[in-house]
């Protein structure tokens, strides 16, 4: 029996879709495996617990084709990167490891010119042109980058309320921050913001709560943030002006309302006739799909 695993290792976890010749079979969830953000010791561990969960259910350690996209690339990874990171790990015969824009992007469909805007933990966007030309904007990384990502909507959030603490005031915003980190005071909150063990999407998950006031300082920070990141997916249009479907994949999308109405309104000023939709197909499906045809 042939199996196949499509994977999707975003900013914060990490999905596996599994099938044999006849289709899909079942999926699995786990952390993080981009390197960048946990280091690569645990991206093979996280791996490791979501392969040894399908092995497990299939009862073996062998697989025809895997294909994964990872948060951390921009492009198609060299095979030493892969042994790095799957080496080890993963037994197959196959393996093709890439950007999870780039298999985002094989969900659009048959689209001519498909483009892709991700918005989770993290933010980017691909597309293609006419003759196949693949364009990448965006993807920076929380440190310089990644506007309208889940980490900046809590970034921006967290720095407003380190305003408003120092001005003595008392906020809903603050209130909140506080109870997230379970302290009395939010000036306790720094050992927790700056510990080791405080990752980034364990930051980024405080734009969930901002997500959730229905106040004017919180859905100030969804639209800017939104409209910065129409701002950086504008400048992948400027270089695909003959897109003709943008698809929008990511929690902050799928979460946001909000953020996605914004957002949506803001390129539709520059580009009216473009077609704007959510994904239905999961990337670690399409991820699937590339590997059964491997």
């Amino acid at each position: 029996m042939a199996y196949y695993i499509g994977i999707d290792g975003g900013g914060t976890k990490t999905t596996a879709a599994v099938a044999d010749d006849n289709g899909l079979l079942f999926k699995k969830e786990g952390r993080s495996i981009n390197f960048y953000s946990v280091g690569m010791e645990c991206a093979r561990e996280n791996l490791r617990a979501v392969v040894s969960g399908i092995e497990a259910e299939l009862k073996t350690d062998s697989f025809d084709a895997v294909v994964i996209g990872c948060s951390a690339l921009d492009d198609e990874a060299d095979n030493e990167l892969i042994n790095e990171l799957c080496g080890g790990v993963i037994n197959a015969d196959k393996i093709k490891m890439t950007s999870d824009v780039h298999i985002a992007l094989e969900s659009v469909g048959d689209a001519a010119c498909p483009c892709v805007a991700v918005c989770g933990t993290g933010s980017m966007a691909v597309g293609k042109n006419e003759t196949g030309e693949v364009h990448v904007v965006g993807g920076w990384g929380h440190i310089v980058g990644d506007e309208g990502s889940a980490y900046a909507i809590a970034t921006e959030a967290l720095k407003l309320c380190c305003e408003q603490y120092d001005n003595g005031e008392s906020t809903h915003l603050l209130q909140e921050a506080t109870e997230f980190f379970g302290v009395d005071d939010f000036r306790k909150a720094i050992d927790a913001i700056y510990s080791p063990e405080t990752t980034k999407d364990a930051i980024a998950s405080f734009a969930s709560v901002v997500g959730g006031m229905d106040d004017e300082v919180s859905r100030g920070i969804i639209i800017r943030q939104a409209e910065k990141f129409a701002y950086t997916v504008s400048a992948l249009l400027k270089k695909i002006m003959s897109c003709d479907v943008l698809g929008l994949y990511g929690g902050v999308f799928t979460h946001n309302e909000l953020f996605e109405k914004a957002f949506c309104q803001k390129i539709k000023v520059d580009y009216p006739e473009i077609k704007i939709i959510l994904l239905d197909t999961p990337p670690e499906e399409s991820a699937l799909r590339l590997a059964r045809e491997m």
